[in-house]
């Protein structure tokens, strides 16, 4: 499972200091390329997607989600 850690790690290259506002919310500011935004929107969604097989195999019956598991494996492929 990615960690909310390691998902600010990914950002870390794509985004500048950190900055706050008035009511404490804190945000960066996006400095990378189209490209790394994308790539960096890419790793999250594979390792949801990898996160998400794991939760269905885990089931009392997997077999039941043998269809969901194979169609998630092949937007992985």
């Amino acid at each position: 499972m990615i960690t909310p850690e390691e998902i600010l790690e990914l950002a870390d290259d794509l985004l500048e200091e950190w900055e706050a506002d008035d009511d404490g919310r804190t945000w960066k500011e996006y400095s990378g390329t189209t490209k790394q935004l994308i790539e960096f929107a890419q790793q999250i969604r594979r390792d949801t997607l990898y996160e998400v097989i794991h939760i269905l195999s885990s089931v009392p019956n997997p077999e039941a989600n043998r269809t969901a598991i194979n169609r998630i494996e092949m937007e992985l492929d």
